[in-house]
């Protein structure tokens, strides 16, 4: 049976990741490079575009722009990560606007990156954007249906019954998971369980590309957990998993306990560059994260 989430709880889903191996190169399981929504493609720049905005909206999808406002000296554009709300066009002005939960990005007005805000944005003035393959799931605080500036008309808005119905249909379809699913839970009380791979070859920090596994064009994709048994002095090394350091894992194989393990250090994208050496070491075994043992 799916497992439902039609309540209100403040989730994050993101899209569902598991990696095989292909030829002795680490590719993306069976179907998972499809658009988790149909035309808009995850971590693909590409132009505006008003019908995959209104898509955006509906899905609850987390969106990169590329902005270059009106005041904005620099017309190159800044990033900017929002929740698209409301698309509409002003009367007065003629203007398709976006009302967006600014997450993260650089003021022009404050002059410094400001988070968690509210912004109008003009589409006009989107050089490109991208959906970053996360979900937002509950209405920011502030976030009115009806929006008055949209005095032309509203072409879509954010409804909440819409959107987690919309999810939990990506959810049934396999394409998104809960964000804790991918991870080595962050509750470092508890014990957890996970499912892992074995490659048949090592990671080396000092120069991971000789690992025909590592692919350095995705290392913004790239995770990687360093365990240690708890009982001895033994390492692996994890690609697909995200730990919090100090967790206690039990970790299995097919089913089969390989031991017990305490995460040590997460890499995460192009921290790989700068990290050399864990505990002293440097050369592990690698193992493909399956899944988190419940």
């Amino acid at each position: 049976m799916k497992e439902t989430h039609y309540n209100t709880d403040d989730l994050i889903f993101v899209k569902k990741k598991r990696l095989n191996i292909k030829n002795g190169r680490l590719v993306e399981a069976a179907g998972e490079d499809k658009d988790l929504v149909p035309g808009f493609p995850v971590n693909k720049t590409i132009n505006f575009n008003e019908g995959l905005i209104v898509k955006a909206i509906q899905y609850g999808m987390v969106i990169l722009i590329n902005y270059a406002g009106d005041k904005d000296d620099y017309k190159g554009g800044r990033e900017r990560v929002i929740y698209p709300m409301v698309i509409g066009v002003n009367r007065n002005t003629g203007n398709m606007l976006i009302r967006g939960w600014h997450l993260n990005g650089w003021s022009v007005h404050e002059k410094r990156n400001t988070e968690k805000v509210w912004r109008l944005f003009k589409t006009s003035n989107i050089k490109d954007m991208m959906f970053t393959g996360d979900f937002y799931r509950m209405a920011p605080k502030g976030y009115k249906l009806n929006d008055r500036t949209m005095t032309e008309r509203i072409i879509a808005q954010a409804d909440f019954n819409i959107i987690r119905r919309n999810q939990q249909s990506l959810l049934n379809e396999g394409k998104i998971e809960l964000e804790e699913e991918s991870k080595v839970s962050s509750d470092t009380s508890k014990v957890v369980k996970i499912d892992i791979r074995p490659t048949d070859t090592e990671l080396n920090l000092r120069d991971p590309w000789t690992n025909t596994l590592m692919d350095k064009s995705k290392i913004e994709d790239t995770r990687i957990t360093i365990m240690k048994t708890i009982m001895g002095n033994e390492f692996i090394a994890i690609l697909g998993a995200t730990g919090t350091e100090g967790r206690i894992t039990k970790v299995f194989e097919d089913k089969k306990l390989i031991g017990t393990y305490k995460v040590i250090r997460a890499i995460i994208g192009k921290e790989l560059l700068n990290t050399k050496i864990v505990n002293g070491q440097y050369l592990f075994k690698l193992y493909l994260f399956s899944k988190v043992i419940k």
